[in-house]
């Protein structure tokens, strides 16, 4: 591997490493997820200063062994400093990362939903949204997410105005037929055709769908129930307890 690495990367994740130097995890499209320290950026007002959630071409330099980079240089293309002015956009963006960095593939799809959901929220979108349409997308690719059009466990087509179930040996949203969850995951018609139709469209077009604030609260609160089951880590996120979607 080549020592000096040009990559288009956003930051997931910052911290202090020692007294000194900050560790920052990048996410790249082409490389994935990798560890990179800055050095003296904890105490020199002239070391390199990457907020979290930026994102750029970032210069880092391969140290030799297995995940040993340090960042040389970032071209800044977009800082996004406004998630980290308020509360709930920071609490989806630190959910977004962490779902990130749970996921066993980091690729070019993934990196697309990431930053595009984390623009939405700089733009001003109610975070309640961004978050429905990035859980919903991120399900998607993994493929834990099933289909809005037929149930998964019987193969039966839903009816237009039929109630949604979940069957937790399947790990799927069902017909209440197959529903073994003691219905506790409740999807009514308009809700499931809002999704589905969220499910195909890119994060900015589906934040255009129109939804009242009521449902939104509703398909929120859904979505996280779904999302804290059907995901096989724990989320520590939502265990937070700084969101009521219970």
């Amino acid at each position: 591997m080549e020592r000096d690495i040009k990559s288009l990367a956003v930051v997931v994740r910052s911290g202090k490493k020692g007294e000194r130097d900050r560790m920052l995890t990048l996410f790249s499209p082409s490389m994935g997820l990798l560890d990179a320290t800055v050095y003296g950026a904890q105490k020199s007002a002239k070391a390199l200063q990457v907020p979290l959630y930026s994102e750029g071409s970032f210069s880092i330099y391969h140290m030799g062994g297995p995940g040993r980079y340090s960042l040389k240089d970032a071209d800044i293309i977009a800082d996004r400093h406004a998630i980290l002015e308020d509360i709930d956009l920071s609490v989806a963006a630190s959910l977004f990362s962490e779902l990130v960095m749970l996921a066993k593939n980091t690729d070019a799809e993934l990196y697309r939903l990431y930053v595009d959901s984390l623009d939405e929220l700089s733009f001003g979108m109610g975070y309640k949204r961004v978050v429905i349409a990035f859980v919903i997308h991120f399900l998607n690719i993994f493929g834990i997410l099933g289909g809005f059009d037929f149930c998964p466990v019987c193969q039966r087509d839903y009816q237009e105005d039929e109630v949604l179930g979940y069957n937790s040996k399947d790990g799927v949203v069902c017909c209440q037929a197959c529903d073994d969850f003691s219905r506790a995951l409740i999807l009514p018609p308009n809700a499931r055709r809002f999704l589905a139709r969220t499910s195909e469209l890119p994060v900015h077009d589906a934040m255009l769908l129109n939804i009242s604030t009521e449902q939104t609260d509703r398909v929120f609160s859904y979505v996280l129930r779904l999302l804290r089951t059907v995901f096989p880590s724990r989320i520590r996120t939502l265990e937070a307890g700084l969101w009521n979607f219970v």
